[in-house]
């Protein structure tokens, strides 16, 4: 029985995805650094540590990343990004229904913990969560398991007790090894593989759907 919900971040909460991508593209166009999409398209879903190892790739010469992210922040600083702009139509219907239906709640992301708490504090969403875990607290984050393992453990459920809402593969293929069921939220925009999960959904408010078919 499935006892504990557990969301990214990225791509479910917030359709971050395509803004940071297309920033990014930006950025490196007016620093003459011209990427290969299919490079580009491996930031998505990845943790900082990743994203970084990444650019340095496409940029091809040795970056000081304290000053890369000066100039990406200065670069943007009069466009910033409001959460509630992005936010998922669906996601305060499906969080209540997960309250009133007594399902424990977390959020397992490979975001930095900076970025999720910006999210979270300007939605008003903090008080959803029992667990909040950032990629960055782990040695290796997704596809490796141990993020969503972690975060069963701090709601104290067992791993096939967890029904994971996900999109891009590294984060499917992190759920899927940690042995909880996985609903990919569609998306077919970065060539992620989310036949990967258990079964794609449209909306988030899918979810309950499904939760309601495990459950009988």
């Amino acid at each position: 029985m499935i006892k504990a919900v557990i969301f990214d971040m990225d791509g479910v909460i917030v359709d971050t995805e395509p803004i940071y991508y297309e920033r990014l593209h930006e950025f490196f166009k007016v620093n003459e650094v011209h990427p290969d999409l299919e490079e580009l398209d491996k930031i998505a879903g990845a943790n900082s540590t990743d994203t970084w190892d990444t650019i340095q790739r496409i940029w091809g010469k040795t970056l000081n990343k304290h000053e890369y992210d000066k100039a990406y922040e200065d670069y943007f600083k009069d466009r910033p990004i409001d959460s509630n702009d992005i936010l998922d139509s669906n996601l305060k219907t499906l969080l209540d229904w997960l309250v009133e239906n007594k399902y424990k709640i977390a959020l397992a992301s490979s975001s930095s913990m900076t970025e999720i708490k910006k999210v979270l504090e300007e939605c008003n969403l903090s008080h959803y969560f029992e667990s909040i875990l950032s990629g960055d607290m782990f040695r290796q984050s997704k596809p490796n398991p141990e993020i969503y393992l972690k975060s069963a453990a701090q709601l104290e459920v067992k791993p096939a007790e967890c029904l994971v809402i996900e999109d891009s593969t590294y984060g499917i293929m992190a759920a899927k090894d940690a042995g909880m069921y996985v609903l990919a939220k569609r998306d077919e925009r970065f060539n992620f593989k989310q036949d990967l999960a258990d079964k794609i959904i449209n909306r988030l408010t899918d979810a309950i759907t499904e939760l309601q078919k495990l459950t009988n």
